[in-house]
């Protein structure tokens, strides 16, 4: 059962919800449930999760931001493995793998500080 019927008053536990309270007499009403606890999401987890880009995202809920992440991360690695073997790579000078690298220790860092902010404001 995903939650138990508690009485709107005094807050009994009802076998029955749709009996009055035993404990208080209050009509049935069926309105109030007491809320379940939200599983917390380990930092540490959604940090090591993100060493695969995105998956720390997807562990903590956040499936539109790891596919950002997965889009992100992949696509700028294979639009700069064009760029290195041009013309354009060469003339620049330097690494173009300095983006991808460093969205993708972004990635992790933002999978650990979400995952904080989650557990502290208790979402």
């Amino acid at each position: 059962m995903a939650a138990e019927v508690l009485c709107g008053r005094c807050g009994a536990l009802l076998t029955n919800p749709n009996a009055p309270c035993p404990r208080c007499g209050a009509p049935a009403s069926g309105a109030y449930y007491r809320p379940l606890a939200a599983h917390r999401k380990s930092p540490w987890a959604a940090a090591a999760l993100a060493v695969i880009p995105g998956c720390g995202h997807f562990y903590l809920g956040h499936t539109l931001k790891g596919l950002g992440f997965v889009v992100g991360i992949v696509g700028f690695q294979l639009f700069d493995l064009g760029l290195d073997a041009s013309v354009i790579g060469l003339s620049l000078g330097v690494p173009l793998e300095l983006g991808p690298g460093a969205l993708y220790v972004f990635s992790i860092v933002d999978a650990y500080r979400t995952a904080k902010h989650m557990e502290s404001t208790g979402a």
